[in-house]
């Protein structure tokens, strides 16, 4: 069985990645996760509609699809198009996970050389 996984974060990856997002990575990557490889898992920021339209071509080759995406509140707009990767993700194929998340992990956390702290505000990073 071929499967891919998906997380999309609400914001631009370039300064840090949600902690959410990295805690559900590292729970798919361990024995309790499914042990998914790290080429099965695509880590990406908010969407626009015509990367949302290449990937629900490209997922349908795969037999599972889990797709997570992480927003900042459960009231905020959804800014992008990642809401539409749910039908690839439906009739069995896969599951669809939204979730809420407050908190930027900075690439130092992340063990990269970047040393920028992003905190989420509730008025912007």
């Amino acid at each position: 069985m071929t499967r891919y996984a998906i997380l999309v974060g609400a914001v631009d990856l370039s300064e840090g990645m949600q902690k959410s997002l990295v805690d559900f990575k590292d729970f798919l990557t361990s024995s309790e996760g499914g042990s998914w490889r790290e080429e099965e898992i695509m880590v990406c920021g908010s969407m626009d509609w015509q990367f949302v339209q290449l990937l629900q071509s490209r997922l349908r080759e795969y037999d599972f699809v889990l797709v997570y995406q992480c927003r900042f509140s459960h009231g905020d707009a959804n800014s992008d198009w990642s809401g539409k990767l749910r039908c690839v993700t439906e009739g069995g194929r896969g599951v669809f996970i939204g979730d809420v998340c407050d908190e930027v992990v900075s690439m130092v956390e992340l063990g990269y050389e970047r040393v920028e702290t992003a905190r989420w505000t509730g008025d912007g990073l």
